[in-house]
């Protein structure tokens, strides 16, 4: 009889356990990898060299200013863009707006926002530049972050960027005195260049602008 009791009490509470998880909210057990901060081998801080071995040569660049920060962003096939300091030559920022692209657990263009948390974690939406966004900070590093851009009709995954320029005004100025290597202007380092190129053109460069991180579907 105290066989059969044990064995009833430990099947109520392997059944109790299992609710338990299933009928926690979404995102609960979810957590960020160092995978999620990586694209095709290429990862924020990389140089050229390792851009071009996992994507080939760009097809077209252009020189901007986003948040007071220099950056040269190159377009490879595939819709993926890269952009790198120009005052530092290492990736900042990588758009990724391949439609077939897959990250972890499955999650690409299209993903819901349920999945999207079940993989990352429970995370409140954020309205940037009139875009909405989940906006996950590496655990290591928190001006990097992994910015998920939802479509506003839908709630479904339009676009992915794993960025380190900062997402706000706050994160800017913070980061002007972490990282003042970022900010320098022209005159102070030399600049980081693609060897096909002599020099970057300066002279109708905008005059900076507030922090620029929206329209990526543009």
């Amino acid at each position: 009889m105290k066989q059969k009791w044990f064995s009833a009490g430990v099947l109520l509470a392997l059944v109790f356990s299992l609710l338990t998880v299933w009928t926690m909210p979404a995102g609960a057990q979810a957590k960020l990898l160092d995978e999620d901060f990586i694209c095709n081998t290429v990862a924020l801080g990389d140089d050229d060299a390792k851009v071009i071995e996992a994507f080939g040569n760009p097809i077209y660049d252009r020189t901007v200013r986003i948040a007071g920060i220099l950056v040269k962003e190159c377009d490879f096939n595939g819709d993926f863009t890269i952009g790198f300091a120009v005052n530092t030559g290492k990736v900042v920022d990588i758009t990724i707006k391949n439609k077939k692209y897959e990250a972890r657990n499955g999650v690409r263009y299209g993903a819901t926002a349920a999945w999207i948390q079940q993989t990352y974690g429970a995370k409140k939406a954020r309205r940037i530049d009139g875009n909405k966004f989940f906006v996950y900070d590496n655990p290591k590093d928190r001006f990097q972050h992994l910015m998920l851009q939802m479509n506003t009709e839908d709630n479904s995954l339009l676009v992915m960027r794993i960025t380190a320029l900062p997402v706000d005004d706050t994160e800017r100025q913070e980061l002007m005195i972490r990282k003042p290597e970022l900010f320098r202007e022209k005159e102070q380092k030399s600049v980081w260049f693609i060897p096909s190129e002599k020099e970057i053109d300066m002279s109708a460069m905008p005059e900076d602008k507030p922090i620029r991180l929206g329209g990526l579907t543009e």
